[in-house]
This record gives C-alpha cells, structure tokens and sequence, in this order.
C-alpha cells in the first residue's frame, strides 16, 4: 500500500535524522560539532573533537540506526523497491536532517550500517579488507578507499545482480555529492580550527576559538 510505503520512507529519514555526532559532543563539551575540527557532523570528527572513545561510539550509534531502518522496513512488510527506497531516505535524513535545519553528515557509518541489515556477507568482508589495508597502510584515507570499493564490487562475489553494484554504488555517489556541497563551510572551519585534510583520526588541538565558541553558544 502506497501508505504504508510512505510512513517507512519517513521512518528511514526521520531515523537518518537523529544527529548523534551533534549530541554527543554538545553534551560532553558544548560545542558544535559543525563548527569545530573538521566541521563536519559525523564521528570522525568527534574522535578529532571529543576524543576516539566517542568517536567510535557515534560510528557505532551511526550504523545501528542504519541497520535499524532496514530492520524496520523489513518488519512493515516493504516490498523490495520501498526497501530499496529507504536507504536513499536514510542517508538523506543523516545528509539533511530536520532536527539539525539540513546541516548533516557525509552518512558512512550510517550507509554501512544498512548495508550490512541488506548484505552482511559482502559488506563484512569490505570492512574486513579495510581493516587489512589500514593495517598495512596505516593511512586511514586510503584505508578507507578500498573498503569502500570493496563494499560495493563484493556483492557480485556473494552471488547478487549487478543491479544491486550499481545501487550500492549510488548510495556512496551520494557521500561525494554531500562533500562538495559541504566544502565551503568546512573550508571556514578548518581555517578556525587547524584542521588539515590528511591529519589521522585521534587529532585534537584546541583551539582558543573553539573555546570562544563554547563559551559563546553554552546553555544558559
């Protein structure tokens, strides 16, 4: 039913939209997460930011709601399109989220987080050849390249259409749009903050205008 369609397309956005990145270090420091480090709102930033415990808690928080918009689809009964369909909602709720007035993240954590509910043997073998390359290379930008392509030829090795490459391969497309749609206001932030593009996860310095900020947006 085209109803019932809807409401799980507004479940995966408004689930996308629950901005943990921005929670977590407004809770734990009163900062923005948009307007500090790298300035973008995801848990990278939050282990450069808040620290690498918290950073890999967003990741995680990140792909659990990922994961639980395919399981709830699943539980609605969405055929396989409205399945489909909620993981491009997804991602745009994480991207633009209400609750944040459009200002999101890039959506790897959350993106994986699906595909791992939609295709668990490929995508855990992506993350597992991550993990190898970062091993290797100790350069988690690279790292991070060949898991991602991995994740998104692997299916055909697991058994799936090339159509489902190529629907993998549109969700990521998707990451590389929202970066430079991003790229300005980052660019404001990292003059602000000291941020440079190749600094590795677990960077932090601060900065006398981060604690200018803070002091400036904390609750009263």
């Amino acid at each position: 039913m085209i109803g019932n369609d809807i409401c799980i397309l507004a479940m995966a956005y408004l689930l996308g939209s629950v901005p943990f990145a921005y929670i977590v270090t407004r809770w734990l420091t009163g900062l923005d997460i948009r307007e500090v480090g790298e300035g973008n709102v995801g848990a990278r930033n939050v282990w450069h930011v808040v620290g690498p415990a918290w950073g890999a808690l967003v990741a995680a928080l990140d792909a659990f709601k990922g994961y639980l918009a395919l399981e709830v689809a699943e539980k609605l009964g969405a055929p396989e399109g409205t399945l489909l369909g909620a993981g491009f909602a997804l991602v745009l709720g994480h991207g633009f989220p209400i609750f944040l007035r459009g200002r999101g993240g890039k959506g790897v954590a959350v993106t994986i987080g699906f595909l791992l509910g939609l295709l668990p043997a490929s995508t855990l073998a992506g993350l597992a050849l991550f993990g190898l390359a970062h091993l290797v290379l100790r350069d988690f930008n690279r790292s991070v390249n060949i898991g991602v392509a991995a994740i998104i030829l692997l299916p055909l090795a697991f058994g799936q259409p090339p159509w489902m490459v190529l629907y993998v391969l549109s969700l990521f497309l998707w990451m590389g749009v929202k970066k430079i749609l991003d790229l300005p206001h980052e660019r404001e932030v990292w003059a602000r903050s000291g941020w440079e593009g190749d600094a590795k996860p677990g960077w932090y310095r601060p900065q006398s205008e981060d604690k200018v900020y803070r002091n400036n947006h904390a609750h009263p």
